[in-house]
């Protein structure tokens, strides 16, 4: 069983298979732990699972409830949700609703039961995650240094010239991600480099550790950056106060020799990108737009406290409510995340699922201090992983791979609280939660098999555009519609795919039959998007197409409804007005377009100047 976990453990984070899925790096580390966790459950509990783990000691309680708590609190919030079936499913871009969380969850709990008086077990999940960190920060460093197989290196390239950065995601998506992940695994390094026997093993931790440590400089990782050390130090305090180890001369001049070679490396050829990134990061000292958004999420979730808005709608919630500050501050952006995984919980969840988040990392560091007398170099490691993780995560959001991690580290750290194995149930008693495990599993694997033969029809809806086939795109869409789950529309996209193929294309038939199906998936987009307010300013540009100024204004008004401080719609309306003669109104969307714009765009400033001029040569 031990063996297995660790291989679903590992292998989530790799998994990326770009071609075969629309959300390539996304959906097959979601397939994996709904269909891994469902074998997994399954098995565990006709094997008999571990009875009385609740009794095995006091974190492995408290850890139980609040797995529990969460599951309540995700279910509650789920059915109060503003969008539900949103909720359920979860968003295109992290798929992390109720039915990918309850399944991680789940897999959290197995981790600790499983390895609960069991160093073996737990000698194993390490062992995996040494080596799934490993293979992860290779590729990372890789793709920093220009040599990627898999994916195009202008997706995590950004600005010109000198100033061109790099932020390597490797398997994880984003650069953020890969740097938050990669502290569980560096940390998970340590606790296996200190009690492993094995010298192949002993010595992969050690490689593990040096290339994570260098991978998570690399991304460029601001978040990873402070959590690295700040995890660091508690873990030299806790083996300094537990082991009565000191910082020796050799652990000194390891520091200075990696300072130096960091140093040279900064100044080098090959530091270009890093002082780049350095630069760029001077220009946004306060991290962005993150204390304005912090600050708006906190309003926000004030009015639905008790349950939040539900899981995966922050991003058409937060659009209704943002203030006009951090709209004409960032004008060109909208916020998926509050990216501070509390606060996430909290509009998502109310009260209740923050309470339950914020419990884990405090049941885990109890865990380190209760087994600090029997395993105090793992408890250490562990613990300084946690806490790594815990700073890292107030300045991104989850994504599967690290809200897995850090669950993990929790979990992990319980199972060494429990002194002596746990035994099975008798044959008997197993046939009720076997029972509903089957179901829950059923449920897993439902959803498991929807998204990869949903995921893989938009892929090739993708393929047939890109090669102008927009009849069999049109097959392939609609058995993507049949099979996709709740919440994972893609008619924003199909819509605006489906222009760029007619704009493109020379004969009449292809383009005419692309912009019809454009345009029926752009009236569906206003009902199944998770971005309404885009879907909204979307359909107004066809209107606007075809001069149908009466819906143009609708479109427009119900985009400025789901997003009242962003310039777009007030700008496109003032260009609406201006082409219906009616200047007054114009003028007034103008001012409020350039008041949000933020002096961004000097075509929405033109367009005010130009309005006025008209005023102004109108007047007798």
């Amino acid at each position: 069983m031990a063996l297995f976990l660790s291989l679903v453990i590992a292998l989530i984070p790799l998994a990326i298979a770009p071609g075969l899925f629309f959300y390539f790096d996304v959906t097959p580390k979601i397939a994996l732990l709904l269909l891994g966790t469902a074998s997994a459950a399954v098995w565990w509990t006709v094997a008999g699972g571990a009875h009385g783990f609740h009794r095995a000691s006091r974190a492995a309680r408290w850890f139980l409830l609040i797995l529990l708590w969460m599951a309540a609190s995700l279910v509650v919030s789920t059915l109060a949700s503003v969008t539900p079936a949103l909720s359920l499913g979860g968003s295109n871009w992290r798929r992390w609703g109720l039915v990918t969380q309850l399944a991680a969850l789940a897999l959290a709990y197995l981790v600790a039961a499983c390895c609960a008086g069991r160093p073996d077990r737990l000698r194993v999940i390490l062992r995996a995650i040494a080596v799934s960190g490993l293979i992860a920060a290779v590729y990372g460093t890789a793709q920093y240094f220009g040599w990627d197989p898999l994916l195009d290196a202008r997706a995590y390239h950004v600005g010109e010239g000198i100033w061109t950065i790099v932020r390597p995601p490797s398997t994880l998506g984003h650069a953020d991600y890969f740097g938050s992940w990669l502290l569980s695994a560096i940390f998970s390094g340590a606790a296996l480099a200190q009690t492993e026997t094995s010298r192949f093993w002993k010595w992969l931790a050690w490689t593990s550790i040096a290339a994570g440590f260098i991978a998570v400089v690399l991304s460029g990782t601001r978040a990873a950056w402070i959590g690295l050390p700040a995890g660091a130090v508690l873990l030299a305090l806790l083996l300094a106060q537990w082991r009565g180890m000191r910082i020796t001369r050799g652990v000194v001049i390891t520091a200075g020799l990696v300072a130096v070679a960091a140093v040279v490396f900064y100044l080098s050829p090959a530091g270009l990108k890093m002082r780049a990134r350095i630069h760029w990061s001077l220009q946004e000292p306060a991290g962005g737009a993150r204390l304005l958004l912090w600050r708006d999420t906190l309003r926000m979730a004030a009015s639905r406290w008790p349950a939040g808005y539900g899981p995966e709608t922050f991003i058409a919630s937060f659009a209704r409510v943002q203030s006009a500050e951090l709209g004409r501050t960032y004008p060109d952006f909208y916020h998926e995340s509050p990216h501070n995984i509390f606060l996430d919980a909290l509009a998502a969840q109310g009260v209740p699922g923050l309470l339950g988040l914020a419990a884990l990392p405090v049941v885990g560091f109890a865990a380190a201090w209760k087994a600090r007398g029997s395993q105090p170099e793992v408890a250490s490691a562990l613990a300084g992983g946690l806490a790594a993780m815990t700073i890292s995560e107030q300045f991104t959001s989850f994504m599967l791979p690290t809200a897995l991690a850090y669950y993990l580290l929790a979990a992990m750290l319980v199972s060494l609280t429990c002194r002596i194995a746990l035994k099975p149930r008798s044959s008997g008693r197993r046939w009720p939660a076997v029972a509903a495990t089957l179901a829950f599993a059923g449920l897993l694997v439902a959803f498991a098999v929807r998204l990869i033969v949903a995921e893989n029809a938009l892929a090739a809806v993708r393929r047939d555009l890109d090669a102008g086939l927009a009849s069999d795109a049109a097959v392939e869409y609609i058995r993507f519609e049949n099979w996709r789950t709740p919440g994972g529309g893609a008619d924003l996209w199909y819509s605006r795919r489906l222009v760029q193929l007619a704009a493109s294309r020379t004969d009449v038939t292809t383009r005419m039959q692309a912009l019809q199906q454009a345009a029926r998936a752009a009236l569906r987009a206003t009902e199944t998007a998770e971005d309404p307010f885009n879907a909204y300013y979307n359909v107004a540009e066809f209107y606007a197409s075809r001069n149908d100024f009466t819906r143009t204004e609708q479109s427009l008004r119900a985009a400025i409804s789901r997003a009242p401080n962003w310039f777009k719609p007030h700008w496109m309306l003032a260009q609406v007005f201006e082409a219906g003669g009616r200047l007054k109104e114009a003028e007034m969307e103008a001012v409020q377009g350039v008041a949000l714009d933020g002096g961004k765009h000097e075509e929405v400033t033109r367009t005010l100047n130009q309005l006025r001029a008209q005023l102004h040569a109108g007047k007798p």
